[in-house]
């Protein structure tokens, strides 16, 4: 299916979720949490040459029908695409509000694409000097502004009705090796105020350089690095080492049983967060069905932590190793107190360290979807089948499953 289809999925039960649709989706148009919402997919193996261009024209598309006098706020950790970079400029040409953060790698490239965002008049590329970091935030000098997310106080929906207060966010980048030709994810939610007036009260900090002692920016007691809002909640790194973990606190909300079904997509999968895993093989432990797909290194093997790997295999949860797959994001069914509910994750964070504790991330629980319908999780559901049915099976004995 080519980008504005909608998903079109019939016979889900309500306890168990349904087969795999046939074809793949490029996009899927929902309400979720009373808000409209479109999610928009790359996948590369379906593409005729290999590039699925679907996520950057949405984000062009964006904020090509941004009008005068509107603003708009993004964040790019890469950047090669220069029709992305021209759609900025010409914005800002048009007497739109263009703010960008960059992450402060960028900032000696001769790329042309990057030579164009650096004649915007409000565009910033981050670092922390001292340590050699890349972020805003963050002050690690292993650091890296990673977020990829857009704010726009006014543009259009894929239909072309004119939305107010619409925020963008997911795991693509905008370059060609981790975004057309990767598997990838994004979700615009149109006309939540608070949600977009969260990601912006990050994106702010970014702007300004905010530091904070321990390098230790999300901070729940305070209600920094932590917006909720009724489409969705987000939460944002650096997170102090030896707190808590961002992805297993909003995991933990779910009562994993027989009936528990949790799908995993993740560019890569180190050592450096062992609570997460645990937390997986509880899951698993407690009933629940699990499938992981993870991306490949460069020599074709699986981008996992051997450690990682011999746990997971060993608790019995299945993993595919697919290449190009840039995604981060958790499908999960399961009861989330005295009710069965299908929900989605995303945002920019892996499953790393360096996502938690060193880099300028956000994660973002969408809202559930309940009942017989439930088009995001059906969307994620299929991206996920996209990637994992075309891998490559790993088991116990053929580590690193090249």
């Amino acid at each position: 299916m080519r980008a504005g289809l909608a998903l079109v999925v019939s016979g889900f039960a309500v306890v168990l979720p349904a087969p795999t649709p046939a074809a793949a989706a490029s996009s899927v148009q929902t309400t979720i949490g009373g808000y409209p919402v479109w999610a928009h997919f790359n996948n590369p193996h379906a593409a005729a040459n290999g590039a699925d261009n679907t996520i950057h024209l949405e984000l062009q598309r964006l904020i090509n029908a941004a009008p005068k006098g509107s603003t708009i706020q993004g964040t790019l950790h890469s950047l090669s695409i220069d029709s992305v970079a021209q759609a900025l400029v010409n914005a800002e040409k048009r007497e739109v509000i263009v703010k960008v953060v960059i992450d402060g790698k960028n900032e000696a490239s001769t790329d042309s694409g990057i030579d164009l965002l650096k004649t915007l008049k409000n565009r910033k590329f981050c670092s922390y000097p001292s340590t050699g970091g890349r972020a805003c935030i963050s002050t690690s000098g292993d650091g890296d502004m990673h977020t990829k997310m857009f704010t726009f106080t006014s543009t259009t929906d894929p239909n072309g009705v004119a939305r107010s207060n619409v925020s963008w966010f997911g795991s693509a980048n905008m370059t060609y090796t981790t975004g057309p030709n990767s598997f990838n994810n994004t979700i615009t939610v149109y006309g939540d105020t608070t949600l977009m007036n969260g990601l912006n009260a990050n994106f702010t900090d970014m702007w300004n350089g905010k530091h904070v002692a321990g390098n230790n920016y999300y901070d729940a007691a305070s209600g920094r690095g932590y917006y909720q809002a009724s489409a969705a909640d987000a939460y944002a790194s650096p997170e102090a080492a030896g707190e808590t973990d961002t992805i297993v606190t909003r995991l933990n909300d779910a009562t994993p049983d027989a009936n528990c079904r949790l799908r995993i997509g993740m560019a890569f999968i180190t050592g450096g967060r062992p609570g997460l895993t645990s937390l997986v093989k509880k899951f698993k432990s407690a009933g629940c069905q699990i499938w992981v797909v993870v991306g490949t290194k460069t020599d074709g093997s699986i981008d996992m932590t051997e450690s990682v790997y011999d746990d997971l295999i060993g608790a019995g949860i299945k993993i595919h190793r697919m290449d190009m797959v840039h995604d981060k994001f958790f499908a999960l069914y399961a009861k989330f107190g005295d009710t069965y509910n299908y929900r989605v994750y995303t945002g920019s964070q892996n499953w790393s360290a360096d996502a938690l504790t060193d880099n300028d991330e956000i994660f973002v629980k969408m809202a559930p979807e309940s009942g017989t319908t439930h088009p995001l999780y059906d969307a994620y559901f299929t991206h996920f089948n996209d990637a994992y049915n075309n891998g490559v099976a790993c088991t116990a004995s053929n580590y690193p499953c090249k």
